[in-house]
């Protein structure tokens, strides 16, 4: 899987036509990098919430089918990096001859390993690469930059332009003190073999997911007591990003083998319960603290129903 080249000189990009894509808007920074801006009716392609940190590396929500590789293509993909619980569809990208990486992050920010690897990944494998999140506007856009730092492409004071730019709410604090802490590597440090990129990350199994779920609820219960601020006792939390998170380990959970095994009704209570995180995400970002109150409410009721239902584990 790695493939060395040589990390390009940074260009300076004054427009772009992205072929097999409606032209972007590309925003001049206030260092004239080239920061590139979703163009308004990019909605309708496969890729959503689409940006161009280079020339040669995107970012993007989570390609889904094979319009979304195709449209990847168009562009000059040729390595597909998922942060999210998901790995990349690895027969879809090989049909189009690009190659993917698996670096799953959280909302609470990136650790030492993961800011390393990727800007290994940004350093040894094929351009122009491409970074996914879930929708494309938090973990995404801040790992790119954090692995864009690294590999020595772009600046700090870049990185939270762009994340700006991408939407990235400043309510996940994690993420912006990773791109304002990340620094460039050395050659050695971005050439070092003992780093292993893989296609497909292995998830905390079953047990231990539900197990992180109960201890995320009791923490986003702590900040709801608090109109879903942090509490005094617990300054550190941000309860966006638990609901973040709680999001996307249901997320991870939905095709596990276990899911699988306990048939259809108790899937579809876990799809529920995904919904309702997702909703009370957006809720709290938008500071709606009564409907991620309701919203609250009822991701643990539905939870209770599935725990009185399948026990404890499922």
């Amino acid at each position: 899987m790695h493939i060395s080249h040589s990390i390009p000189v940074f260009i300076i990009v004054a427009g772009l036509a992205l072929s097999g894509c409606s032209s972007s808007q590309t925003t001049q920074s206030s260092d004239n990098t080239a920061v590139t801006d979703s163009p308004a009716s990019h909605e309708e392609h496969a890729l959503h919430n689409l940006h161009q940190l280079t020339p040669d590396l995107w970012s993007a929500g989570e390609p889904v089918g094979e319009p979304a590789y195709a449209e990847l293509a168009a562009l000059g993909i040729k390595t597909v990096i998922s942060v999210d619980g998901v790995a990349p569809n690895k027969q879809l990208a090989q049909r189009y001859g690009i190659e993917v990486v698996h670096i799953p992050t959280t909302y609470d920010g990136i650790t030492e390993e993961q800011s390393r690897a990727l800007a290994h990944a940004m350093a040894t494998m094929p351009r122009p690469i491409f970074v996914n999140c879930h929708h494309g506007k938090h973990r995404g856009p801040a790992a790119l930059c954090v692995g864009a730092i690294g590999s020595g492409d772009i600046s700090n004071a870049q990185a939270l332009e762009f994340m700006t730019i991408a939407k990235t709410s400043p309510k996940y604090k994690g993420l912006w003190k990773a791109a304002e802490t990340a620094r460039p590597l050395s050659e050695a440090e971005l050439h070092d073999n003992s780093i292993v990129l893989v296609e497909a990350a292995v998830i905390e199994d079953f047990v231990e997911g539900m197990a992180e779920l109960s201890r995320l609820s009791d923490l986003l219960n702590d900040c709801a007591d608090n109109g879903f601020r942090a509490p005094e006792n617990h300054p550190d939390l941000a309860p966006i990003s638990l609901a973040g998170q709680i999001h996307n380990l249901f997320r991870d959970m939905e095709d596990d083998r276990e899911t699988i095994e306990h048939g259809p009704e108790f899937r579809n209570l876990l799809i529920t319960s995904r919904d309702l995180a997702s909703k009370l995400e957006k809720q709290i970002e938008h500071d709606d603290i009564d409907g991620a109150l309701d919203s609250l409410q009822l991701l643990m009721e539905s939870c209770s129903d599935c725990h009185n239902q399948f026990g404890r584990n499922g």
